[in-house]
């Protein structure tokens, strides 16, 4: 049940966020005219929202379903903030970059801890695709009305808008937390079978401390490959921009994304229940390298939009894929929080990693950064997951 209330929140949510806050960086870019300062605010963005990670990380796994309600606060304050970059710049700016990057980590910790919750009984691909379509259908519609909103209306109506569908989006979670806490398990951490068992083996358990530091360490580091192309779409807008002057097109190309990535998302699952999908994930990784460096390269609209579609549906396969087995891996060793609080952090480094090279050298070189670190992901992620196949199949039969 909790399942449904969070793809209902992320849907709503997603919508209210990316209102405005996915075009910020064009609308820094609109008044400085420098790509600079535009992707210096995305590379500060991560690196406030990688410190607050740490400053609220135990709070986030006790109560999620609060820090969603509360993120409302910065949302308001960063959509208002919005408005006094046009009175003073660099007040607004740096407001807008504190409070989105608390939106940010509310959000991310937050939505994932209760996802690891409402899925503890359900390793299966269905569930993580179908939340990840909820997701991306609020930011399809975002992306084109912020648009069209910034080039044709009143920015006032659509931050007013912004925060009112984000307040309603909080109602369902903030009933579930009222009902609900009371009841036995209650954001409560799945233990395994496995686990009790070797509870009070004092060998085992240390053996079990390291084997599961070695796991989240080698799924620590794909998550941190991959999170350098979560950085695209962010960068793809400002060149897009560049090139156009026009909110509207950069809103096109990231429906075109989130549009695909939906649509794979719903399909994902069936896939993953039919076969193993280790190679294909894989594979997929390295067509996102490549489509995302020719995306720059190749300035033909038509195509950009089709590498654009490319990159959308391959991505949900490898994600997914990486999530699923990384939960089902960490909840056998009770330390499934770890991973997801892990993944935030290690996502939020790497996509501050590939904002660096756009700090000293034109855009393409962090795509190619991209390229080069998902490139580096696939080759790694067959032997990754046997290697952490094996490391766990060894300790649960006490051959380590």
């Amino acid at each position: 049940m909790q399942l449904k209330y969070l793809n209902f929140h992320k849907m709503l949510a997603n919508f209210s966020m990316y209102l405005v806050g996915g075009f910020i960086p064009l609308i820094i870019y609109q008044k400085t005219g420098s790509v600079f300062w535009s992707v210096f605010y995305l590379f500060a963005l991560y690196v406030l929202n990688f410190i607050i990670n740490q400053i609220f990380r135990n709070a986030f796994v006790k109560r999620p379903q609060l820090f969603l309600v509360l993120r409302a606060i910065p949302i308001l304050i960063y959509s208002l903030s919005v408005l006094l970059i046009d009175v003073n710049f660099i007040w607004g700016v740096v407001l807008v970059t504190i409070f989105y990057a608390i939106n940010l980590s509310f959000k991310g910790n937050s939505t994932e801890i209760i996802f690891n919750y409402s899925v503890s009984q359900n390793t299966s691909g269905k569930s993580f695709g179908m939340t990840r379509v909820f997701e991306q259908i609020g930011t399809i519609v975002a992306q084109i009305a912020g648009a069209l909103f910034l080039d044709y209306l009143n920015t006032y109506i659509l931050i007013a808008l912004a925060i009112g569908i984000y307040l309603v989006s909080t109602i369902p979670l903030l009933m579930y937390y009222i009902s609900c806490r009371k009841q036995k398990g209650f954001n409560t951490e799945m233990t395994s079978n496995a686990l009790q068992q070797f509870a009070q083996n004092e060998d085992k358990t240390t053996k079990g401390k390291k084997v599961a530091n070695r796991i989240l360490f080698q799924y620590g580091l794909m998550y941190y490959l991959v999170a350098f192309l979560d950085g695209f779409n962010n960068l793809f807008n400002i060149y897009i921009y560049v090139k156009t002057g026009q909110f509207l097109y950069a809103g096109y190309f990231s429906a075109i994304y989130n549009g695909t990535f939906g649509i794979a998302s719903y399909f994902v699952g069936y896939v993953s229940s039919k076969m193993d999908t280790t190679i294909l994930s894989a594979v997929f990784m390295c067509v996102n390298a490549i489509s995302i460096v020719l995306s720059v390269v190749i300035e033909i609209t038509w195509v950009q939009m089709l590498l654009f579609g490319v990159i959308g549906f391959t991505y949900p396969f490898f994600s997914v894929f990486l999530i699923e087995r990384m939960l089902a891996k960490t909840r056998i060793l009770g330390v499934s929080n770890r991973a997801i609080l892990l993944r935030d952090n290690v996502s939020v480094l790497g996509k501050m990693t590939v904002m660096i090279p756009a700090l000293f050298g034109p855009l393409l070189l962090s795509f190619i950064a991209m390229g080069v670190a998902l490139t580096g992901g696939g080759i790694y992620l067959p032997f990754s997951e046997e290697t952490s196949r094996k490391t766990l199949v060894n300790y649960l039969e006490d051959n380590e």
